[in-house]
């Protein structure tokens, strides 16, 4: 494997086109494709599913978008470290995310950690909750983000608590229900839900879904491929949707209501045992002074 196959890689992914690929790279299109040939081959996996009227990746090709973007900015960043001699030597610390609204808390830490060290470089990414363990295990990612589950319990990982995070009902500010300090279940019975795919969730928000879903009327429900789009349906006033507090993003049109004898769950930080810098414990320590203000 090499990063000119990853860049020919990235930019099929970025326009599902080998012909665009292929101008983009300045390079003909069989080159493009046998370059995505000979890191499948590799891979031992397809990346891509392709047709005469499309192409799209497969769910392997999916899943190592992370790495190959990961894998092509370290090589960037490791060009640009010797341009200077003269220049100190960057600082980097790779942050992994379970969901884009956990990106939204990062910004006064990392700007903090900057007056601290100010050849840092962070390279910050998003993946699906069950690939972060693996940007851990393979060195691309130093941290990982996300409410723990006790599932995720790893011989060689060290959980850092960061916040504590209760589910709360999420809704539009004019919800019927917007005006009540806590939200039963029973309160549920009768609401329109909006459920995200089980496997983006920890498993006691998935059982609490499931519970909800059970003899429901499916016109009443509404089912989304991620947090993400559950929170937009949410804020286009489609109905409620459960979720831990802190992947709720802050803004004037979304509410949210505790749950009432709902489970409170624990947003930490995922490292390996071996892998804890004096950068990496600093930024720790900065964001838990910052989520204990919020």
């Amino acid at each position: 494997m090499n990063t000119f196959q990853l860049r020919c890689f990235l930019a099929v992914a970025n326009s599902l086109s080998f012909a665009r690929a292929a101008q983009q790279m300045n390079i003909s299109q069989p080159a493009v494709t046998h370059q995505i040939k000979t890191l499948e081959q590799e891979l031992k996996v397809a990346l891509f599913r392709r047709t005469t009227r499309r192409v799209e990746l497969t769910p392997e090709g999916r899943s190592f978008l992370a790495d190959a973007r990961s894998i092509v900015a370290i090589e960037a960043q490791a060009k640009l470290r010797f341009l200077d001699p003269e220049d100190k030597p960057v600082e980097r610390l790779s942050i992994a995310c379970g969901s884009p609204h956990t990106l939204a808390l990062l910004p006064p830490s990392l700007a903090a950690l900057r007056k601290r060290y100010p050849n840092l470089h962070p390279h910050l990414s998003t993946a699906p909750r069950e690939q972060l363990f693996q940007l851990l295990e393979n060195g691309t990612a130093d941290v990982a983000l996300t409410v723990f589950d006790s599932r995720d319990q790893r011989p060689r990982m060290t959980y850092h608590p960061l916040a504590d995070s209760p589910m709360v009902c999420v809704c539009r500010d004019d919800h019927p229900l917007v005006d009540e300090e806590r939200i039963s279940l029973d309160q549920l019975a009768d609401q329109e839900l909006i459920f995200c795919d089980p496997i983006r969730l920890i498993g006691q928000a998935a059982r609490l879904q499931w519970q909800l879903a059970e003899g429901r009327d499916p016109a009443r429900m509404h089912f989304c491929h991620d947090i993400e789009t559950a929170v937009i349906l949410a804020q286009a006033g489609f109905g409620l949707t459960i979720l831990p507090s802190i992947l709720v993003p802050q803004t004037g049109i979304l509410r949210q209501i505790p749950l009432q004898d709902g489970p409170s769950l624990s947003f930490g930080a995922f490292h390996p045992a071996s892998g804890e810098n004096e950068i990496l414990k600093t930024f720790l320590h900065l964001l838990t002074q910052d989520l204990q203000k919020k």
